[in-house]
């Protein structure tokens, strides 16, 4: 009788033993892709998660967030300067990953929503050269032609540049009243062999442009 007990007690002992095994190894493999799930989730380029034009706030504060988050994708994907660009921020990340001045505001506006995809444009001897029919009412073209030093200008301006081939963003004064830029020129690379851009999202003083002449600025309407 004593036996019996000895193994029934046994063998409940040895299936509890074999039930918890079981469970660890179910409960460790849920962890595990868990885990793996978490891992790929973080590793989702940032451009099929970037922010879509009805997510900006329709002020300046919101264009200029856009703006600096196409100079930050420019950094971050390692752009070097020059010709050849893509007509989208997006197409140029997956090849060539080339930009200059008139690429990087025209990806600006692309990605504020007041271009359509792919559409571009650039200046030359002070006009536009666009490469669309039409900007859709969304934008007033003010001539300005005057040094930038004095011109008055409002945050959020898109500039055209008179007496050099050039275009960028105004982005306000600093604390000294020194006008500050958003800029996707050579300017905002380094120097070297490849010229790598490294602050086309800060706003800096860029005080060379000052004795420039603005022959135009592009203003959205809606900020």
């Amino acid at each position: 009788m004593l036996r019996k007990l000895r193994d029934i007690v046994l063998e409940r002992n040895l299936f509890m033993k074999s039930t918890f095994f079981v469970n660890l190894k179910k409960g460790i493999r849920t962890v595990a892709a868990i885990l793996i799930l978490a891992a790929t989730v973080s590793t989702v380029s940032p451009v099929t998660a970037q922010a879509k034009a009805t997510d900006y706030t329709r002020d300046t504060e919101g264009w200029l967030e856009a703006c600096q988050y196409v100079g930050k994708q420019m950094t971050k994907y390692k752009f070097s300067y020059g010709n050849g660009s893509r007509s989208t921020l997006e197409a140029s990340i997956k090849n060539g990953r080339r930009s200059n001045c008139a690429s990087y505001v025209s990806w600006c506006l692309q990605e504020f929503g007041v271009l359509k995809k792919g559409q571009t444009f650039f200046t030359r001897h002070g006009r536009i050269v666009k490469r669309f029919k039409s900007w859709r009412g969304k934008v007033e073209i003010i001539p300005i032609n005057k040094r930038a030093g004095s011109a008055n200008l409002k945050p959020g301006d898109i500039v055209g540049w008179k007496d050099f081939t050039h275009t960028n963003i105004y982005a306000g004064e600093n604390a000294k009243g020194e006008k500050l830029w958003l800029d996707g020129g050579s300017a905002a690379t380094r120097r070297g062999r490849v010229r790598r851009y490294y602050c086309a999202d800060k706003k800096k003083t860029y005080s060379y442009l000052n004795k420039h002449v603005i022959s135009f600025v592009i203003r959205i309407k809606e900020i």
